[in-house]
C-alpha cells in the first residue's frame, strides 16, 4: 500500500459535509490525551510518545487472564497475527484520512453519509461505556482487597457494592465542560499507570524467581481461546486516538511509520506483559494481574494508585457519550450560562451516563470481568479496528488487488466477531471453573 499522501484534494473533501453540533465531539475527547498539541506542530518523536500512551493502558492488565483462556503459544502467536491486522486497518486508515481528512466519523460521512457516521458514533460511543463499565468493576475488585487485607478478610460488604462509591466519585468529575481544567487528573492517571505496570513485572519476575512457573499452563487453549481474541482488541484501545495524533503532526507524512514502531514497540509490551503473567501464577491468574500481586504495602499501594487513576481517567473515556446525549437534548443554544435550570438538567443527563455503566457492572460482577472485557472487544471494538478501516479504503482505491484485500479484512472482522461472541456468549451460560479466592489479609509485622 503506498505512503499516504497529505497534499492530495479529493471530490469528498469538497462533497463532504459536517453534520450538526450534536456529534461535533471526537476532537475534544482526545485533547486532553495528547497533551494539549496544538495541530501542525508535534514532532514524529513525540506523535510515538502519544501513541504508545494511547494504546498502553488499562487493557494490558486484563492481557495474562487472555493468555491463560487462549494457552501461552497460541496466545503469543494470535497477539502477532491481530497486531499485523491491526496495523495494516491502521494504516487504511491514516490512507483514507490524507485523502479526505476529518476525524473517525467525518470519514464515514463524508464517504457514506449520515448513517455510517452515525453507525461510526454509535460504536465509538458503545466501547468507550464499555471501558468505563470494566475500570469500574475493575476498581471495586481492587478496593475490595485493600478492605480485606486491612479488616483481616471481613470486608463490610461485596465487592460489587463498591462500584456505587466509584459512580458517586466519578460523576461530579463529568460535569466539568471544559477538559482543560482536568489536565492533572490525565498527568496522575498516566502516572499512576505506569508505576502499576512496572511493579506487576516486578512482582510477576520475583514470583517466577522464588515459586517457579505457575500450575497448569497450557500451551493451546481450544475451549476459550476465542476470549483471548475479543481482549486483545480490547488492549487495541487506541483506534479512536490515531486520527487526532496524525493531526496533530508537523509532518503528517512521517505517520505511516512512526505507527508501524509505535505497533512493534505495544506489541512487544503487550506479549510480555501478558505472557509472564500467565507464567508466573498459571491457572491461578486472576481476570486482573493486579489482584494476583501478594499482600504487602507495595502491592496495597498499586491497588489503590490503579482504582485512583482509573476514576481520573472514567470522566474522558466518557465525553463521547457525555457530549451527543447532552447536545441531542439541550441542542447548543440552552446554555448552563443563561438559566440554572439549564446546568441542573445538563449535570443530571450528565450523570445518568455513569449511572447506566454502574449498572451494567453491578448486574456483571468482578467475577466476570474477563468475559465483559473480552464482549466490549468483540462488539464495540472489532467493527472500529477492522471493518470501517477496510469498507472506507474499498470506497476510495481504485486498485482491484487492493480491494481483494479490504473484502478479505471486512470478512476477517465479521467473522471473527461472529464467532468470538458465540465463544464469548458459550462462556456466560456454561462458564469454565473458577479458581476459588483467597483472601490476604495485611501482615502488620
Amino acid at each position: 500500500m503506498s505512503t499516504p499522501e497529505y497534499n492530495v484534494t479529493s471530490k469528498y473533501q469538497v462533497e463532504g459535509h459536517r453534520e450538526d453540533h450534536s456529534v461535533d465531539f471526537e476532537k475534544s475527547v482526545h485533547e486532553i490525551q495528547i497533551e494539549h498539541v496544538p495541530e501542525g506542530t508535534a514532532s514524529a518523536g513525540k506523535a510515538l510518545f502519544m501513541l504508545m500512551k494511547a494504546f498502553v493502558g488499562t487493557g494490558v492488565i486484563f492481557l495474562p487472564n487472555s493468555f491463560k483462556n487462549g494457552g501461552l503459544g497460541l496466545s503469543i502467536g494470535l497477539m502477532f497475527i491481530l497486531a499485523i491486522i491491526c496495523l495494516y486497518a491502521f494504516q487504511l486508515l491514516v490512507w483514507v484520512h490524507a485523502r479526505t481528512g476529518g476525524s473517525y466519523g467525518d470519514m464515514a460521512g463524508k464517504l457514506f453519509g449520515r448513517y455510517c457516521r452515525y453507525s461510526v458514533l454509535f460504536f465509538l460511543i458503545i466501547s468507550q461505556m464499555g471501558f468505563v463499565a470494566s475500570y469500574m468493576m475493575f476498581i471495586s475488585q481492587n478496593i475490595h482487597m485493600i478492605a480485606e487485607a486491612f479488616s483481616q478478610c471481613n470486608p463490610p460488604f461485596e465487592s460489587k457494592y463498591w462500584i456505587w462509591i466509584a459512580c458517586a466519585l466519578i460523576i461530579p468529575i463529568c460535569w466539568v465542560r471544559k477538559l482543560a481544567r482536568l489536565s492533572w487528573c490525565a498527568i496522575i492517571a498516566d502516572i499512576f499507570i505506569l508505576f502499576g505496570l512496572v511493579s506487576v513485572l516486578y512482582y510477576t519476575g520475583a514470583q517466577i524467581h522464588d515459586n517457579g512457573v505457575g500450575p497448569n499452563i497450557h500451551a493451546i487453549n481450544q475451549r476459550d481461546f476465542g476470549l483471548m481474541i475479543g481482549t486483545a482488541v480490547f488492549s487495541f484501545e487506541g483506534i479512536g486516538m490515531v486520527v487526532s495524533i496524525i493531526e496533530s503532526m508537523k509532518e503528517p507524512e512521517k505517520f505511516p511509520r512512526v505507527l508501524n514502531i509505535g505497533m512493534v514497540i505495544i506489541t512487544c509490551i503487550f506479549v510480555l506483559i501478558g505472557a509472564i503473567g500467565y507464567i508466573a501464577y498459571g491457572e491461578n491468574i486472576e481476570a486482573s494481574i493486579v489482584a494476583n500481586l501478594r499482600t504487602e504495602a507495595l502491592s496495597v499501594t498499586v491497588q489503590l494508585l490503579y482504582a485512583i487513576a482509573m476514576i481520573l481517567t472514567s470522566p474522558f473515556m466518557l465525553w463521547p457519550p457525555l457530549t451527543i446525549i447532552e447536545r441531542g437534548i439541550f441542542g447548543t443554544k440552552r446554555s448552563g450560562r443563561i438559566a440554572l435550570k439549564w446546568k441542573l438538567g445538563k449535570n443530571f443527563v450528565r450523570s445518568l451516563v455513569p449511572i447506566v455503566c454502574a449498572a451494567v457492572s453491578f448486574g456483571v460482577g468482578a467475577d466476570n470481568l474477563d468475559k465483559f472485557v473480552s464482549l466490549v472487544g468483540i462488539i464495540a471494538c472489532m467493527p472500529l479496528c477492522f471493518i470501517f478501516p477496510g469498507l472506507f479504503h474499498f470506497k476510495m482505491c481504485k486498485n482491484i488487488y487492493m480491494r481483494i484485500l479490504n473484502t478479505l479484512l471486512m470478512a476477517w472482522g465479521l467473522g471473527i466477531m461472529v464467532y468470538t461472541l458465540y465463544v464469548n456468549i458459550s462462556s456466560w451460560i456454561d462458564p469454565a471453573p473458577a479458581a476459588p479466592h483467597v483472601c490476604s489479609p495485611f501482615n502488620y509485622d
